[in-house]
């Protein structure tokens, strides 16, 4: 076939003499793909974007004129047509009985680079998509570029294995902050200030460029909008739509973007998806990936005027089902938006208590912005607007101040009887008000708050909750949380089991915090079943990896760490324990997450790294770890490190320092101490004692195991077995394994085969005290006698201050001389230094 010159670019639309330059779009238009899709709305610059770059480009540009009907054998005649104008194909190649053919071999005669463009083909037929495409990416010097107003097959998956295709999208097509301070000759700072009022939308941003208003930015959007708006105007009364769709376009405006559910409660259309599909089409809006329908800024504009003009009485109607339906699609900003925009708080307010957690844990900067310029006033009468403000302010150190007069403000509210504040926000408000005395260590304060909410949430009627359904699973939790930590642990358990099932008949998603914390909870009591049947909750169910590393997912990693020690698997529990590290210093359950670190150290064999770390994180928390509640929570823990590593002075020293004296934990604590010194009479007293009872399964397995120790020690083996059988059942009914780990070696194996003579076989821990055979063992009184000897007086003195006789005297010493190996007074106190035997109890 005889070769064509290459042509000029005359059939191209002439760019105007004021365009607006933009090379970001032109540099986007020369790209290496076979396919470049422009697509957006009328009005944003498409046509103008694609004859700049035609008018700079290397490459020979064919403009293909819009094709009437769509199809396939259509496009083909219509791109020979074009090619023929600019001597690329013969006169009569439109004529072909096989066009695409035609195409294809006048492309590959071609002897320079061609584009063909495409404007206005969003009505293109699929197939004269796909075979315009199939021929371009056939042809190696071609590539083709084509704009739309709407979603088209361009857009279908299908296309990629095709042609390899860049999509230049409506937010690519919006002015950025440079452009505009360009083309209006403002600064940055203006240039923003004008890019959130107008959306960067190019119809208006051209339009401003027209005006000479200088000084505020609004004023020269406001100035060019008449403009605009006449344009538009123009566009919709040209485009057929029918006053019935444009009526339901007015209502719609309400909102800057709605889904089908909301549009068809806002319009009691039935049709609704076709008007928008249409409406899209006339470049009035666009649909976006999560299918939602969203106006141009300058149509909703205009649409809106006609909504104020004609529908104002609809307006609180209107307003209220679309912030319902952004609340039903879990967009709670977009709906807090909405009502402080038309100026409701009280509906702010309400979509405050429907999105507490999404907005606080995903919006709190939007919020603040947002809220910020209400006076204190208003606040006032929307107590729970100020709390909402208050928990975002917190977050920075530089607004905690202002923070924290809001929360007095919102508090105050809350408390009042006279104001007539809902119950469902005075429950919200303590709630909050809960978690901040928590967090600051006023845990009992925070307990009777969040008792106080509990039975003002149970004597309000079901009815009432139900808008905030979705919400009351976690708003149980966080009351729970602090009910736990206030020592109201029964109560928050009940809170817990509440909130998981409110989730579970809701969504699920929401329960996944109250599962975590009750597996937790019941690993660090003994209950191993529950735990077990907790933690498969959430092992069985598909969550976020964030959820299970994160905050919510720390008593469930207690759980599983716990689990895995009863099992015997400490290399799995120490897994699961590494989720903590980015944690330690800022969550609020750091003395949970230090004491299982230090018990997957202790039953790791690494107690004197288990010390080290859990010093370092009493350090890390400062003021925080000094509280009486803190170092109670640590006493434990920190006791059976001291003992691990053979230090009892200081085990003795934190049990006397730190610990409850009235707490049944300190007591078992206590007695296994002395049955480490030796004492095992005093031991079995202590336990048999007792005043107080044990709260949990734990603390009785680990007391019943003290005890049989102490009975092996003083009558004898065959009295030990007889406890040994209660224990070990005990131990089987709660799956534990750990509490005779406890112990030295020597009462470890007592216990072992105690328990293995009764049938229990399965696994059983090893010891984690170190060997106590070679301390002496002296009875109180001689311990009494062995102190008084420190004091360097006569025997006849030491007699008569103890109240006992000379011979009763030389009697005992005789006594403590054998058990230390010594020889006279001086050997003794030696021995007796040696052995930790002189420390103040």
């Amino acid at each position: 076939m005889q070769g064509f010159a290459a042509p000029t670019r005359s059939d191209a639309p002439r760019v105007p003499q004021d365009v607006i330059s933009r090379p970001r779009l032109v540099a986007a238009l020369q790209n290496d793909d076979a396919l470049t899709l422009l697509r957006g709305a009328s009005g944003m610059g498409k046509t103008v974007a694609m004859a700049e770059w035609a008018r700079t480009s290397d490459s020979t540009v064919v403009w293909i004129p819009p094709v009437a009907d769509g199809s396939s054998a259509s496009l083909a005649r219509g791109v020979l047509r074009a090619l023929s104008r600019g001597g690329l194909a013969p006169t009569d190649a439109a004529d072909s009985p096989t066009p695409w053919a035609a195409v294809a071999q006048s492309l590959d005669d071609a002897e320079h680079p061609i584009a063909l463009v495409l404007d206005d083909a969003a009505d293109l037929e699929r197939e004269a998509v796909f075979d315009v495409c199939r021929t371009i990416s056939a042809a190696p010097r071609a590539r083709l570029i084509a704009a739309t107003s709407r979603r088209s097959a361009f857009d279908g998956d299908g296309l990629n294995l095709v042609i390899d295709r860049t999509l230049i999208g409506p937010d690519d097509l919006l002015f950025d902050v440079d452009e505009i301070s360009r083309a209006l000759g403002v600064d940055d700072a203006a240039a923003g200030e004008i890019r959130a009022a107008t959306g960067g939308f190019p119809a208006l941003i051209h339009a401003a460029s027209k005006q000479t208003v200088s000084g505020d930015p609004s004023r020269l959007v406001e100035a060019a909008s008449p403009a605009v708006e006449e344009y538009m105007q123009a566009r919709l009364e040209r485009s057929g739509v029918s006053a019935a769709a444009l009526t339901a376009l007015v209502r719609l405006s309400i909102a800057g973007a709605v889904d089908l559910a909301s549009a068809r409660a806002l319009t009691g259309a039935e049709d609704i998806e076709r008007i928008l599909d249409d409406a899209e089409t006339f470049g009035f809006g666009s649909w976006t990936a999560d299918s939602l329908f969203s106006f141009s800024p300058v149509i909703r504009t205009l649409l809106r005027h006609e909504l104020v003009r004609s529908h104002a009485a609809e307006i609180p109607r209107l307003l209220r089902v679309t912030v319902e339906g952004a609340l039903q699609r879990r967009a709670p900003m977009d709906a807090l938006q909405l009502a402080v925009e038309h100026d409701d708080l009280p509906l702010a307010s309400h979509v405050i208590m429907s999105g507490w957690s999404r907005l606080l844990d995903r919006h709190g900067p939007e919020a603040v912005r947002l809220l910020r310029g209400l006076p204190v006033a208003r606040l006032r009468d929307q107590p729970l607007i100020a709390m909402l403000l208050a928990i975002c302010y917190n977050a920075s150190r530089l607004r905690r101040l202002r923070g924290l007069q809001l929360m007095r403000v919102a508090i105050s509210a809350a408390n009042s009887r006279r104001n007539g504040l809902a119950p469902t926000e005075r429950v919200f408000i303590w709630a909050a008000e809960s978690a901040a005395l928590r967090l600051i260590g006023m845990s009992e304060r925070a307990a009777q708050v969040a008792t106080r909410a509990l039975n003002l949430y149970r004597e309000t009627a079901e009815s009432v909750w139900e808008p905030y359904a979705l919400e009351m699973p976690l708003l149980c939790t966080h009351l729970g949380i602090s009910l736990y930590y206030g020592g109201r642990e029964d109560a928050a358990i009940e809170c817990f089991e509440n909130a998981a099932s409110m989730a579970a008949s809701r969504d699920l998603s929401t329960a996944f915090h109250s599962i975590s914390l009750l597996s937790g909870i019941h690993a660090l009591n003994g209950d191993m079943p529950e735990a077990r049947h907790y933690a498969e909750l959430i092992r069985e169910s598909s969550w976020d990896q964030a959820q299970l590393d994160g905050y919510r997912g720390t008593f469930y990693r207690v759980a599983e760490a716990l689990l895995a020690i009863e099992d015997g698997d400490v290399g799995a529990a120490r897994e699961h324990i590494r989720v903590f590290g980015p944690h330690r210093s800022t969550s609020e359950h750091w003395a949970t997450m230090g004491i299982t670190e230090a018990w997957v150290a202790l039953h790791e064999g690494r107690a004197a790294a288990g010390l080290e770390q859990l010093e370092s994180l009493r350090r890390m928390r400062g003021r925080e770890a000094g509280s009486a509640h803190a170092r109670h929570l640590l006493s434990r823990s920190r006791a059976l490190l001291h003992l691990a590593v053979g230090d009892v002075a200081a085990a003795r020293e934190t049990l006397r320092h730190d610990a409850k004296p009235d707490d049944f934990g300190t007591l078992v604590e206590r007695a296994r101490l002395a049955v480490v010194e030796g004492e095992a009479s005093e031991a079995a007293r202590m336990l048999a004692q007792a005043r107080q009872e044990p709260q949990t399964a734990r603390h009785r397995a680990e007391a019943a195991a003290v005890q049989v120790a102490a009975l092996r020690r003083t009558a004898g083996g065959t009295a030990a077995q007889r406890t040994a059988e209660a224990l070990g059942i005990r131990l089987d009914e709660r799956e534990l394994t750990t509490p005779i780990a406890l112990f030295d070696p020597d009462d470890n194996e007592f216990l072992r085969e105690a328990l293995a003579s009764h049938g229990i076989r399965r696994h059983l821990g090893t010891a984690v005290l170190p060997a106590t055979s070679d301390r002496p063992r002296l009875s109180s009184r001689e311990r009494v006698v062995l102190h008084a000897l420190t004091s360097g007086a006569s025997l006849q003195s030491i007699a008569a201050d103890l109240n006992v006789s000379q011979n009763t005297l030389k009697t005992q010493l005789r006594s403590i001389y054998r058990k230390l190996d010594a020889r006279n007074r001086l050997e003794a106190l030696e021995q007796a230094a040696k052995h930790d035997l002189l420390a103040d109890r």
